[in-house]
């Protein structure tokens, strides 16, 4: 009998109770039709309502949005990931609404819609010229059926995680950046099989310049596609700490994009070796976010309505940060725009547990987040100066979010 009491109580410890958790995934192509091309414009390279790249026709490899529904118990994490430079902030709360006028089985609050900042993807935002409204519609149905489908899909997964590092470097040129790449594998509980990989790393995905004319999702394409190719399942690729990282070549091509990518899947595939189980339950916290908007090109841009950002009476964002944990050993922090290497870095030195993902251009796409003291620092830099909200907003979330998580 003490044998059986024993057992019983050893099941009940939550740090072991990872049976219960379930994922699904499903992905669609959202490239745009060639009717929508014609009114649509790719994003991030130029000043706002300067970049000439609309109309574009050609295409190298279809963009995707990427769906992975978690759940444990009554707990759930959900992420939408965009091959786009950013979501602005209506179209997100437009993919919610169509999810809770379909469903009522996937928690709305606890649904991350980000992107994978391609600067070869279509402007999401409207800085650059913006999408068309056919294809705004078709992908804000096509988004909230994604989810759907991926909750309907979910199965009892084992998940791994390993962590490595890649070639990344630091364009402002200061000697840190985050190479780290944290990757987590969710296998099926039963039969081993690979269902997805969650792979997050910080890096600019602009090996492809400004005058490139084909859509692309840059090197993440090669990444994805040979992970896939070698090890199975479905790859999804969100990015990190990526304000001021970069994989450095002066060679802007597709060829140079699909190295790198295949470069850095490798890695992967071989930090795989050294994997770890992640065993506990699925637990979200929310963290609000509220800071004024003093950057006045930003706020003439949404006056104008050429940028999806809400601001209240007093020319304030507010944005809901999601911090998630995985047991005792597994932490994931989403956040609102583009951390810069100072300001992130230290965020995620105090996430919990050995393997943090850091979710950067996650619920919003607020432009860059740079330290107070690094602010107008750089001799001959500051596009992300040009592009933050406000000078002190850096400091603010990371007060807020260290306060949240300690």
């Amino acid at each position: 009998m003490k044998t059986l009491s024993f057992i019983f109580v050893f099941l009940c410890i939550p740090q072991f109770a990872f049976a219960a958790l379930k994922i699904g995934v499903w992905k669609e192509n959202i490239t745009p039709t060639l009717s929508e091309r014609s009114t649509s414009c790719m994003g991030g390279y130029g000043l706002p309502l300067t970049n000439p790249r609309c109309g574009i026709t050609d295409a190298h490899d279809y963009l995707s949005l990427r769906a992975l529904f978690m759940a444990n118990n009554d707990t759930q994490f959900s992420l939408l990931v965009f091959d786009t430079t950013g979501v602005g902030d209506a179209l997100i709360n437009d993919i919610r609404q169509r999810v809770s006028m379909l469903t009522n089985k996937v928690d709305v609050d606890n649904l991350i819609i980000a992107a994978t900042h391609t600067h070869a993807g279509l402007d999401y935002q409207g800085i650059w010229g913006g999408i068309g409204s056919e294809y705004r519609s078709r992908i804000v149905d096509i988004a909230a059926r994604a989810i759907i489908q991926a909750q309907s899909t979910a199965q009892g997964v084992k998940i791994f995680a390993a962590q490595t590092h890649v070639p990344v470097s630091n364009r402002r040129g200061w000697g840190i950046v985050d190479d780290s790449v944290t990757t987590l594998f969710f296998d099926n509980r039963k039969t081993d099989q690979p269902i997805a990989t969650l792979v997050n790393l910080s890096a600019h995905p602009t090996i492809l310049d400004g005058n490139n004319i084909q859509y692309s999702s840059d090197y993440i394409d090669s990444l994805r596609t040979n992970i896939e190719r070698e090890r199975g399942g479905m790859v999804i690729f969100v990015n990190g700490i990526l304000g001021d990282a970069q994989f450095s070549t002066a060679e802007r091509t597709i060829e140079k994009a699909n190295e790198i990518g295949k470069l850095v899947a490798n890695t992967i595939l071989e930090s795989e070796k050294a994997k770890q189980r992640v065993m506990g339950t699925l637990n979200v916290s929310t963290i609000t976010f509220t800071h004024p908007v003093s950057n006045t090109a930003i706020l003439q841009l949404q006056q104008s309505g050429a940028l999806d950002i809400n601001l209240d009476d007093k020319n304030q964002i507010s944005v809901d940060l999601k911090y998630v944990q995985i047991g005792r050993y597994t932490s994931l922090l989403t956040f609102p725009g583009e951390a810069l290497t100072r300001l992130g870095l230290p965020i995620k030195y105090n996430m919990r547990g050995k393997y943090h993902l850091f979710i950067g251009l996650a619920n919003a796409s607020y432009g860059y987040f740079i330290p107070s003291d690094e602010f107008d620092q750089i001799p001959g830099r500051n596009t992300e100066e040009r592009f933050s909200i406000d000078k002190y907003a850096g400091d603010e979330i990371k007060r807020v979010i260290d306060s949240s998580i300690k």
